[in-house]
């Protein structure tokens, strides 16, 4: 399997409404699956993800922030 179809299917388990993008919702949900992530680290990490500021990542703003 590429890392292209494992990149997509991370962000497909993300994406839990499947409307093609990750929103700021989704994203802070699949974070904290972790205790230790903040509200202000998954917001941290959700400014950086998100280039165009549209409070959703796509699959290429994910696939460049996960690289």
């Amino acid at each position: 399997m590429s890392s292209k179809d494992s990149l997509r299917r991370q962000f497909d388990e993300i994406d839990t409404d499947h409307d093609g993008y990750i929103a700021a919702d989704e994203f802070k949900a699949y974070l904290q699956k972790n205790p230790k992530v903040s509200d202000a680290n998954a917001r941290a990490a959700l400014d950086y993800a998100d280039e165009n500021s549209d409070e959703q990542i796509s699959f290429e703003e994910f696939s460049k922030f996960v690289r």
